[in-house]
């Protein structure tokens, strides 16, 4: 069975650092007075940062799983399975050592960050032009075991 196990890179050394660099904003926030004119830029600095944080912490996936039977994921709000034939496409970004995948299916979007494809996943992918269900119909066709 040909089974797609996302790897997850640099989740807590990220996260590390965006914490790390908000309580940073926070001290010299309380050090510097309301009146000083970088007060309200750095206020805004902090404000994003610590969106961020929350934002990534909470759309952390625990495991990613891509076979045959669909898409298996657990996270904070538990465990969830996605149909196959609901899924349109996926697709990895990296930016500035930050790995994202994003699959993107009839009335779902998962944002996955920290996770990325390996490099023969890629490869497997850009056959079926990063269709998820080609790709597993491809490989139930080729496969012994015929149940769905």
């Amino acid at each position: 069975m040909k089974v797609l196990n996302l790897r997850k890179s640099s989740e807590k050394s990220t996260l590390a650092v965006l914490i790390s660099l908000a309580a940073l904003l926070l001290l010299v926030l309380k050090s510097t007075s309301k009146t000083h004119p970088f007060y309200e830029l750095l206020l805004l600095a902090f404000s994003v940062i610590s969106f961020v944080v929350v934002f990534l912490m909470l759309s952390s996936k625990k495991k990613l799983t891509i076979c045959r039977h669909g898409i298996f994921y657990s996270s904070a709000f538990g465990k969830v399975h996605i149909e196959p034939n609901k899924t349109k496409l996926i697709k990895q970004y990296s930016k500035h050592g930050f790995n994202c995948v994003i699959i993107i299916g009839h009335n779902y979007f998962i944002f996955a960050p920290f996770y990325y494809l390996t490099s023969k996943q890629k490869q497997r992918l850009k056959r079926y032009d990063y269709n998820v269900l080609h790709w597993l119909q491809v490989t139930r066709k080729r496969s012994k075991f015929q149940g769905f």
